[in-house]
């Protein structure tokens, strides 16, 4: 008896394994590419037909599921907005790794070329501003056949420029892709200035520790770069750690207020699909004024001029974006989470008597941004900052308004004062921008045609400079240039009301500077027009 009741459970457990076994799930993991630009496609869904089983790949096209047995005979459904649904026979032999490519949905690009066809055939302006818009918005051009091309020629978006100190500027760079080398990458440019008549140059070798689709800014980065640079900078225009790259290049306000500068920099930059991101850097500068500008210093009774200035530093920064994700194809990353917060941490320290650096120094920055969707009516983008410098520094490595870091939304610079008007050691700055969506503009039939919105801004900066960086009080300290000036008890103010969008690249707008109105040269309000890439 006993053994038939042993016999009759081993026989259940073996039919209980047995139907385990031929029930059992199939798990997949994965990626999702674009089929055309072989990069990774985030948030694309997966689900079985006519099921609620599915999944959503994360932002950087991986995806992981648990297919029941008893549907694997349903198919699997891939879709992503932009691109064509996509149905796939699973079986067990797919258990484990999955690649699927989706091909691009071309409806939108066959649309805007339709339309540009008619444009061309209907009016010959109308055809030509719409092939010129799309000539500088892709900003590269292939170096050969594109589908095989090596290196790709750009920006074009800088190539011709204009500022006060260089008069007409032309550019002209180029940069390898994957097609070279997944793992190594190589670019860089030259400039020449026709009123300053000098030659301006950078170059990088970056090398990819995990291989690319087409160029090394793809994300996530984990990349090592070697940079050289000589070039001009103004040090209250432009981020020290900002590209030299900006259409339209800036300096609107620095005829003598700007330096050349010539680095060299190694840093590391590691991007992690959680959103943070950090890069370390070992950097040697050298300014040298130009126009105007001195470098003067009282040492006792004896007033001595530099050529130059030398800095040795290393420093770190750290990001942190929400949700970060982006399409990537060819050279462009769009974001798709351009409402997430951004946030910014660095320091960096200043060497003496190491590979020629001449000033101790501490800097410390924190940034963020977000923009806030207010329903039908429009965006705001927010950005604020507060930056420190914790010694006595020569006025080049001061903190100025315009030193801000950029990232996805756009936030525009201040616009009516000089670039070196406003000196602190410590500063807040504010900047908020509106821009209507469904608003008056969207309601005329040809303007909404052409892109129009509305545009709102206003900007803020207040700060205090210590007396250890006084040159009145502090000995051996650089004279500070006669434009220069100290923050009194309110910050400086100024706004703007104007149109952008405009076929999709420009703005015009009205500037109005609300406070500090009393200086010498100051600009009080004035229209301007500019480029929103």
């Amino acid at each position: 008896m006993k053994k038939t009741v042993v016999l009759c459970l081993l026989t259940l457990v073996c039919l209980s394994v047995s139907c385990s076994i031929l029930a059992q799930d199939v798990f997949i993991r994965g990626v999702v590419t674009d089929a055309k630009h072989r990069t990774p496609v985030p948030y694309a869904a997966l689900y079985l037909q006519g099921t609620s089983v599915g999944t959503v790949a994360d932002n950087t096209g991986q995806f992981s599921i648990t297919l029941p047995d008893s549907l694997i005979d349903k198919q699997l459904v891939v879709a992503r907005q932009g691109y064509r649904l996509l149905y796939l026979d699973v079986n067990h032999r797919d258990a484990g790794s999955l690649h699927i490519a989706l091909q691009p949905d071309e409806f939108e690009a066959n649309s805007r070329a339709l339309q540009d066809s008619l444009a061309g055939e209907t009016g010959g302006f109308a055809g030509f501003l719409s092939r010129a818009v799309n000539f500088v918005t892709g900003d590269w051009i292939p170096l050969g056949n594109p589908a095989t091309n090596r290196f790709d020629f750009g920006r074009i978006q800088t190539f011709p420029t204009y500022n006060p100190i260089e008069g007409v500027r032309l550019r002209a760079g180029i940069a390898s892709n994957s097609r070279l080398s997944p793992h190594f990458f190589v670019k860089g440019y030259l400039a020449y200035g026709f009123k300053d008549e000098r030659f301006k140059y950078r170059g990088e070798a970056i090398y990819s520790f995990t291989p690319k689709a087409y160029h090394e800014e793809e994300f996530p980065k984990n990349n090592l770069r070697l940079v050289y640079e000589n070039d001009l900078f103004s040090p209250g225009e432009i981020h020290p750690r900002s590209p030299n790259d900006l259409l339209l290049i800036t300096y609107r306000r620095s005829l003598n207020e700007a330096t050349y500068r010539n680095y060299g920099e190694l840093n590391y930059e590691r991007e992690f699909k959680n959103g943070l991101a950090h890069t370390f850097w070992l950097r040697r500068s050298r300014f040298q004024p130009q126009g105007e500008l001195v470098f003067d210093r009282q040492v006792g009774d004896v007033l001595m001029r530099e050529e130059a200035l030398h800095t040795a530093e290393v420093g770190v920064q750290l990001r942190y974006a929400v949700r970060e994700a982006y399409d990537q194809r060819k050279r462009k990353r769009i974001p798709l989470e351009a409402t997430s917060p951004v946030f910014f941490l660095s320091h960096s320290i200043g060497m003496d008597d190491f590979l020629g650096g001449e000033v101790p120094y501490h800097r410390t920055e924190f940034s963020a941004q977000k923009r806030f969707l207010l329903g039908h009516a429009g965006r705001l983008d927010v950005v604020g900052e507060a930056m420190k410098v914790w010694n006595s520094v020569p006025f080049p490595l001061l903190v100025y308004p315009n030193q801000r870091y950029r990232h996805h939304i756009e936030n525009n610079a201040f616009f009516l004062g000089r670039s070196l008007e406003f000196v602190a050691d410590e500063q807040a700055t504010l900047r908020m921008t509106f821009v209507g969506d469904e608003l008056l503009l969207s309601r005329v039939n040809l303007l909404n045609r052409l892109g129009f919105r509305e545009l709102i801004s206003l900007r803020g900066a207040y700060g205090r400079l210590s007396d250890k960086n006084l040159p009145d009080v502090h000995e051996g300290t650089y004279a500070f240039p006669p434009v220069s000036h100290l923050y009194d008890k309110v910050p400086y103010m100024e706004g703007a009301v104007g149109i952008t969008n405009i076929l999709g690249l420009l703005r015009v707008e009205y500037v109005h500077r609300f406070t500090y109105r009393d200086h010498p040269d100051a600009i009080l309000g004035t229209f301007r027009v500019d480029v929103t890439l």
